[in-house]
């Protein structure tokens, strides 16, 4: 009869090696059916010695999987050659996912990834895809309750929190490697919707720069003579985002419109 210090040693013993045994890289990793592996098993680069990773795993070719990748035992050295074992869907940069509501088709646009005019539209949409989790241009909400408090992006009390922790749902991502602005009065109308209310910040040190680009209006800092307004996309990637229907989505405020691509969306 085992005893009940056995016992309890079997038990743990048992507990570490299913830990143990399970794998990162699954048999059905980056794959979108049984057979065919999707364009997230090579979109990344070895961080090993692409010679040394096929001397590691040496049957793995554009379409098979060598089954020393799957092996928990070479778990570490599998995703440092993710390119070779056809996992790069598995490693840290491709695992946040991409925007749910996304008005791309993420897949079938991995050819954009890598092109700098699409930067801004990639990184906002499909981080997961393009692996962009952890390079830095990744844009994510960082508090999971964004979606239900958008109607705060352009609230003056609480920009410095919706910048914070809501970058993708209010469109504060980087674009070009700066936090996405708009010139005060490119539009010469309020972008946020409380600008009355605190109009008294219009002159405030502290507040000003953030009150000349949300209530230009409100705060008399609106470009021409005579009020007047000059209509300009205040977001260089305004062409990409119209073309996959960023003016007609109805995700978007009418204010986030305007703020950031008012001639493109024919708002002016």
């Amino acid at each position: 009869m085992m005893s009940r210090s056995n016992t309890i040693l079997a038990i743990t013993v048992g507990l570490l090696c299913l830990e143990f045994s399970m794998a990162a890289i699954t048999a059905n990793s980056c794959k979108v059916n049984p057979t065919v592996f999707g364009p997230n098993a090579t979109s990344c680069s070895d961080v090993r010695d692409s010679t040394e990773c096929k001397a590691i795993f040496p049957t793995s070719t554009a379409t098979v999987r060598d089954p020393g990748c799957e092996k928990p035992e070479l778990e570490d050295i599998a995703l440092d050659c993710a390119n070779t074992c056809l996992a790069c869907c598995e490693t840290a940069a491709y695992t946040c996912g991409d925007d749910p509501l996304s008005p791309i088709n993420c897949t079938a646009n991995t050819r954009y990834c890598k092109d700098p005019s699409w930067n801004s539209v990639m990184s906002q949409y499909c981080t997961g895809t393009c692996g962009l989790c952890t390079t830095g241009s990744g844009c994510r909400d960082i508090n999971t309750g964004c979606k239900d408090m958008r109607q705060l992006c352009n609230d003056i009390n609480f920009n410095t929190y919706m910048r914070a922790n809501c970058q993708k749902t209010c469109l504060f991502c980087p674009v070009g490697g700066a936090t996405t602005t708009s010139p005060g009065g490119s539009t010469c109308s309020d972008v946020a919707t409380n600008c009355a209310a605190n109009a008294a910040l219009c002159n405030n040190a502290s507040y000003r720069d953030l009150m000349t680009q949300k209530c230009p209006k409100t705060c008399n800092r609106c470009s021409g003579s005579g009020g007047g307004s000059t209509c300009t996309d205040s977001n260089a990637s305004c062409a990409s985002w119209v073309a996959n229907g960023f003016c007609t989505n109805s995700f978007y405020t009418s204010a986030q419109k305007q703020q950031y691509c008012a001639r493109s969306c024919n708002l002016c």
